[in-house]
């Protein structure tokens, strides 16, 4: 049975071993309560408080107590949950710990716990909702609620892409429990997408959403045998705004249809083709310029130059360029520059 806390009685802390503590309320002369337990997230990402069996045999306090709220996190990276119903001014609660994992509907951090002589195994807080970025290119998971809304957990500092393409997000913060500075990482699996001008898309693993980021490209031309798309991304942080260079390493291709795609290797072997469609022209006697359009068909702003090596057939070279320099193709259509 799941109680709800008594705000007439009582006020609500967290101590230093993430422990619920029952404070007495204004003009009481009760002392305060330290409550072994364990706390849990539920359906809804609701808090609840699971009391030591023991103590509540000997103190006669409730099995569990749930402690509705909206949650947030600290540019310390902490939990916060301010109580929806607590007395003026509002309680807020703030769990130490790190965000220890990440995936396409869910977010999971992991309580500081002190290693006392009962020995409790760390407790993880697993929240159910999906990822977003805001206006700020920031990373931000939106926790669900039961009422249908959502809590904006924002990671207010910079991500990062790693050595195999993955978006990372990095953080340090000291460990109470350690007494250390220690570096913890996020790691989202995903692809790289490009989905329209000036933006650059990373799709999560598992899920049709992507995170879209404002962007832009670092030249508006490229070579096709040097295999790079580069963008440039401004990320807000605490501190005003961070610049962050995207460097895509991978192979462009042109496909039999005469699409255009940028295969990208991840981890496990794993590539993954970005596709466009494009306006084909030569521009020498050997080069042909390809000038990208999106999904829809829109310009890209970015050309990339193909020699003629790299197509896989020549026959399609030679038809070009003898179809004479102001010709070009997309998709199949003529169109004229």
């Amino acid at each position: 049975m799941v109680t709800r806390a008594p705000s007439e009685r009582f006020r609500y802390t967290v101590d230093g071993s993430n422990r619920l503590v029952l404070l007495p309320a204004d003009g009481a002369l009760r002392p305060r309560r330290v409550l072994d337990g364990r706390f849990a997230v539920k359906p809804g990402n609701r808090l609840v408080y699971h009391v030591d069996a023991q103590q509540v045999r000997n103190e006669s306090v409730p099995h569990a107590i749930a402690l509705d709220g909206s949650w947030a996190l600290t540019r310390e990276h902490e939990l916060a949950l301010t109580l929806h119903e607590s007395a003026r001014p509002r309680q807020t609660l703030f769990l130490k710990g790190a965000l220890t994992a990440a995936d396409a509907h869910g977010l999971a951090f992991t309580l500081d716990q002190a290693q006392g002589a009962d020995g409790r195994a760390s407790q993880r807080l697993s929240f159910s909702g999906r990822w977003q970025a805001d206006r700020r290119n920031r990373l931000t998971f939106l926790a669900a609620r039961a009422d249908g809304s959502d809590d904006r957990l924002t990671l207010q500092g910079g991500w990062e892409v790693g050595r195999r393409h993955e978006l990372l997000y990095r953080y340090r913060r000291s460990s109470t429990s350690q007494r250390s500075i220690q570096e913890h990482a996020l790691t989202f699996d995903g692809s790289w997408d490009v989905t329209r001008a000036n933006r650059l898309a990373y799709r999560l693993a598992g899920s049709r959403e992507l995170l879209e980021f404002a962007a832009s490209l670092r030249s508006p031309s490229l070579i096709a045998r040097e295999g790079r798309l580069v963008y440039d991304v401004g990320i807000g942080v605490s501190r005003g705004q961070r610049r962050q260079r995207v460097s895509l390493t991978g192979a462009w291709k042109i496909g039999k249809d005469l699409s255009a795609s940028f295969e990208v290797p991840y981890a496990g072997g794993r590539i993954e083709a970005i596709r466009f469609e494009g306006s084909y022209a030569m521009t020498s006697r050997d080069r042909v310029a390809v000038a990208l359009r999106d999904s829809r068909r829109q310009p890209l702003g970015l050309t990339v130059i193909f020699t003629r090596d790299l197509l896989p057939d020549a026959k399609l070279f030679l038809r070009l360029q003898q179809d004479g320099k102001e010709t070009a193709v997309l998709g199949g259509v003529q169109v004229r520059f």
